[in-house]
């Protein structure tokens, strides 16, 4: 190649040519396909439900009209879905999602869910809504719920719906320069204008001067406004300026609220699958990067947790566990006693999670056997302490009965209890157990909701 440089420059006047730059990749124009365009608009009518229903239900209590719009609104949204998402493998777990999606549905429309604080039903329909059309579009980032929850959560509230939060707007304006785009065409075939847009819009001012005529006429007799008894409602026209400014404010919030949701519903549908695995690999990278803690740092650690509870019960013995023996320390009655402490030994657990995870992660070797050994020793003591609180709850429940507020305390310190023994199992088994954690938390709430 040296040797044929001199001749380079020769013709091209003494100076080498330019080596040939490769084009830059052209942006493909946006496309989108039918059952896109259909869910796009329809997502305009499903989040006036939406707006409509929270209208309601910021106004008065929930009333039969606010039901019948949340079912309607909730039905709307997971057939959005499965229109956009039909030629989507279906992840089993979707239906799990699905499931107390619908019991949380039914509590609401059957006036249940009495366990939990007014709004909160609410709350938890929203949450497994979007784990459903995450889990159904198949956009969980390990293909599954599991250890990455917060980043999927992360995603399906914010970075999913909020990326593609024009991309109804980029579908409409498509299917509006399509159906343009098809109108000249045939224009063009037939040699003479389109006529069926304008058909339409004539034909639309003509029934609406019908409708105006019939309305007249029925204010003018009542004999005729007898014949069309029924049909009155119909022919009459509400001129009132508040109904109508109502209705273009609740238009007006709909359109970011169907953005969102067509942002998350399709958005999903046009997220890059391999984009997303290599999140996991390179989150998997950095976590991988916390590996720095000698296990012997992790040994005394561990160690003096497993100590400092274990003096707990040595000292508090006859106190934690006089729920077993119905007999309560002196100077204590059945409510004080079932009472104090019942929260902090919740949170004690929750610690001790937080710190089996931030050991596991740091040590250079989390598999080391002695370090599973002291964790599951943690784990153990851990599920001491949640049958301890749920033997004092017991005992409350037991004098005083059901309330709402112990139903609560009852799911929490079971859900804490079934979480130690699956963090147990996987520790034995090297197992996958987060899943069926999160499977029991969700669906024992669902049916809790129907109390």
């Amino acid at each position: 190649m040296e040797a044929n440089q001199p001749e380079v420059r020769a013709a091209s006047g003494g100076f080498t040519a330019p080596k040939n730059i490769p084009l830059q990749s052209v942006r493909e124009p946006f496309t989108a396909s039918a059952r896109e365009i259909y869910a796009a608009f329809a997502s305009y009518a499903v989040a006036y439900l939406y707006i409509r229903m929270y209208g309601l239900l910021l106004a008065d209590a929930v009333s039969i009209l606010a039901k019948a719009l949340l079912a309607a609104f909730t039905l709307g949204y997971f057939a959005l879905g499965e229109v956009l998402h039909r030629d989507s493998p279906r992840a089993r777990e979707s239906w799990v999602w699905l499931g107390c999606a619908a019991l949380i549905l039914g509590s609401i429309l059957f006036d249940r869910g009495n366990a939990w604080d007014e709004g909160l039903p609410f709350l938890f329909l929203h949450i497994f809504a979007v784990w459903w059309a995450l889990s159904r579009s198949g956009t969980l980032l390990e293909g599954e719920s599991g250890r990455l929850l917060p980043l999927d959560a992360l995603n399906g509230f914010v970075t999913f719906p909020f990326s593609h939060l024009l991309l109804r707007l980029q579908t409409a304006g498509f299917a509006l320069s399509r159906l343009r785009g098809e109108r000249e065409k045939k224009e063009d075939a037939e040699g003479e204008p389109g006529s069926l847009g304008w058909t339409l819009l004539i034909s639309a001012a003509a029934l609406g001067l019908l409708a105006l005529a019939a309305s007249l006429l029925i204010a003018a007799d009542d004999g005729f406004a007898h014949l069309l008894d029924g049909f009155v409602d119909l022919f009459r026209f509400d001129w009132d300026p508040q109904f109508l400014l109502d209705f273009l404010l609740r238009l007006l919030f709909s359109l970011p609220v169907g953005a969102y949701l067509y942002g998350l519903l399709g958005g999903t549908r046009r997220i890059d699958r391999d984009g997303l695995r290599r999140r996991v690999a390179g989150t998997d990278e950095t976590l991988e990067m916390l590996r720095g803690v000698p296990e012997r740092v992790w040994f005394v650690l561990l160690g003096l947790f497993c100590v400092l509870y274990a003096l707990f019960f040595a000292v508090q013995g006859r106190y934690l566990f006089g729920a077993f023996t119905r007999t309560l320390p002196e100077g204590f009655v059945v409510a004080e006693y079932a009472r104090q402490g019942f929260f902090e030994l919740c949170k004690v657990m929750a610690v001790n999670f937080a710190l089996l995870w931030l050991a596991l992660r740091s040590a250079r070797d989390g598999k080391r056997p002695a370090l599973r050994l002291f964790c599951l020793v943690l784990l153990a003591e851990s599920l001491l302490l949640a049958v301890v609180a749920f033997s004092k709850l017991a005992l409350y429940i037991d004098c005083f009965g059901f309330t709402p507020r112990r139903l609560q305390s009852t799911w929490l310190v079971c859900v804490l209890a079934f979480g130690c023994l699956c963090a147990m199992w996987s520790l034995m088994k090297n197992a996958k157990t987060f899943r069926v954690w999160m499977y029991f938390g969700a669906v024992t709430l669902s049916l809790l909701c129907l109390y």
